[in-house]
């Protein structure tokens, strides 16, 4: 596990936190570089999305001067690149141990059972998520993930949904008050950007931006976004 000045469990847990995602050659330089420290809290490596190099991946979350945060995204959740199911596990395999933070889908946490025990015994945070890019599910619903994840041994839940009325905004909303785990939550679409200020001075604990160029309608460049966070959370 890369261990460069990297905080305890506890510190990564903080609120308001800004994840830098990286899905391409551009940023995954700017990862592996100190410039990186200045941008965001952490990186998120995309593997799905760098699985042609990953050797190049692994250097770079050693280099990074932030906490690596690594994800091998479903394809059925937004993945880039169409993996298959055992692509995705060679990748988790060879990447887990550059990593302090591990993030997994909640529909795939019985898929990959050797994953969560691994990354446990080596002190990695796992971070739990679910992504729905049509709209926002009930609260009974999402309450339900959040059970299973928790239940699975999970340390944060990540939900990611679709917000474009304030009813869908208001349901993520609420399940900061009611969550039984630290909750990393943001919405896409067209209240997308307010969302993710929104959630963060609530208590979101990753909130993510990009480096270059967006992964998904709704972010901010990681500068921005903590700049902002850092002046609604001090005001």
């Amino acid at each position: 596990m890369h261990s460069h000045s990297i905080p305890e469990k506890s510190s990564l847990l903080a609120a308001g936190q800004v994840v830098g995602s990286v899905i391409d050659a551009a940023s995954l330089a700017l990862a592996g570089s100190p410039e990186v420290a200045d941008l965001c809290d952490l990186v998120e490596f995309r593997a799905d999305a760098l699985a042609a190099d990953p050797a190049a991946v692994a250097q770079a979350m050693e280099q990074c001067p932030v906490p690596a945060l690594l994800t091998v995204r479903d394809p059925a959740e937004g993945g880039i690149g169409d993996l298959s199911s055992p692509a995705r596990q060679a990748l988790f395999s060879q990447l887990l141990p550059h990593a302090n933070v591990l993030d997994v889908e909640i529909a795939n946490l019985a898929e990959f059972p050797g994953l969560l025990e691994d990354a446990k015994r080596h002190g990695i945070l796992v971070v739990a998520s679910f992504h729905d890019f049509k709209g926002t599910p009930d609260l009974d619903w999402l309450l339900s993930r959040i059970y299973a994840a928790k239940s699975a041994g999970a340390d944060v839940v990540k939900l990611a949904t679709t917000t474009n009325t304030e009813s869908e905004l208001g349901v993520l909303s609420a399940l900061q008050d009611i969550a039984v785990l630290p909750m990393a939550t943001m919405g896409m679409g067209s209240l997308g950007r307010v969302s993710r200020l929104l959630l963060a001075t609530l208590g979101s604990v990753f909130n993510y931006g990009y480096l270059d160029r967006p992964t998904i309608a709704g972010q901010w460049p990681a500068r921005r976004l903590r700049e902002l966070i850092h002046e609604l959370r001090t005001s």
